[in-house]
């Protein structure tokens, strides 16, 4: 989905790592190289010490700090996990003042105001801006001359889900390790030790996720809401797939969801009880 430019308005959640030790801190503790962080922006992940993903977010320079933008409402429970890391370190984990970010979608956006920060694209966003909360209206002006109208919850929600992009509290928890919940963007295979990485690299060695993050095209356009289990017809007892987010986009009703191991892309599912409405089963690139 292109189309005209669109934009929505919501509250950031950033954290600021600053000190002398902030990129070895980092390092120690999420999945991404944050070595190779110069310009633009890099995805990570922070794993507890049996691989389980505690929250990802966005990283970028800023001056001389590194920020870390979060999930709206994550800043607090990630600031404590990281500070549990810092003693002994030189390194101070600060949450942002508050801010505003306004993600953008479609055409091209205009050049960046100077009140606003700019992060690059990611998944379907064209760009995020984030401001101070009292330059909101400016930055809407600026939007508004360049023709941007704001996009609405379930068009938003649609475009996330036909990108793959998985979410905090709805594809991804504290019970999911990154490989399974569609996040191998978001982990190197090269940087060395971090917390819960020996387990991540077990995985990948001897065997693969158990499950595995999917996009489920359904038949006809009626609601399938988050919990909404799939079967397969021959086997329409056990459990293999299970909707975790859905939305009606242009070309019907498309949702994310975790299948079994042994579900195959291009695979038919139906809903439990109700075996005359399916979805296939297609890939998210990583």
């Amino acid at each position: 989905m292109n189309g005209p430019l669109l934009y929505r308005r919501g509250p950031a959640d950033a954290l600021d790592v600053s000190g002398r030790d902030r990129i070895a801190f980092l390092q120690g503790l999420t999945t991404n190289d944050l070595r190779t962080l110069s310009a633009g922006a890099i995805w990570g992940a922070a794993l507890s010490p049996v691989g389980k993903v505690l929250f990802v977010f966005r990283a970028a320079i800023r001056g001389d700090r590194i920020r870390l933008l979060l999930s709206p409402g994550a800043a607090g429970r990630a600031a404590a996990h990281l500070r549990k890391y810092a003693v002994f370190q030189d390194v101070r984990i600060e949450e942002a003042p508050p801010l505003l970010r306004f993600d953008l979608y479609g055409a091209e956006p205009p050049a960046p105001p100077s009140a606003a920060e700019a992060w690059p694209p990611f998944f379907e966003l064209r760009g995020t801006w984030l401001v101070a909360a009292g330059e909101a209206g400016a930055i809407e002006a600026v939007l508004a001359a360049s023709g941007a109208s704001v996009i609405g919850d379930e068009e938003a929600e649609a475009r996330r889900i036909e990108a793959g992009r998985p979410e905090e509290g709805k594809e991804i928890d504290e019970t999911r390790t990154p490989d399974e919940a569609g996040l191998s963007g978001a982990v190197s295979t090269t940087k060395g030790c971090y917390v819960g990485q020996e387990i991540v690299a077990r995985m990948r060695t001897y065997g693969r996720a158990p499950r595995r993050l999917v996009r489920f095209v359904f038949d006809g356009a009626g609601p399938v809401p988050a919990g909404t289990r799939l079967v397969r017809a021959a086997e329409p007892d056990p459990e293999a797939g299970r909707v975790t987010s859905s939305a009606i986009s242009a070309g019907g009703l498309v949702a994310l969801g975790y299948v079994g191991r042994g579900i195959a892309d291009g695979e038919t599912l139906s809903i439990a009880g109700d075996p005359g409405r399916a979805a296939r089963v297609e890939p998210i690139s990583p």
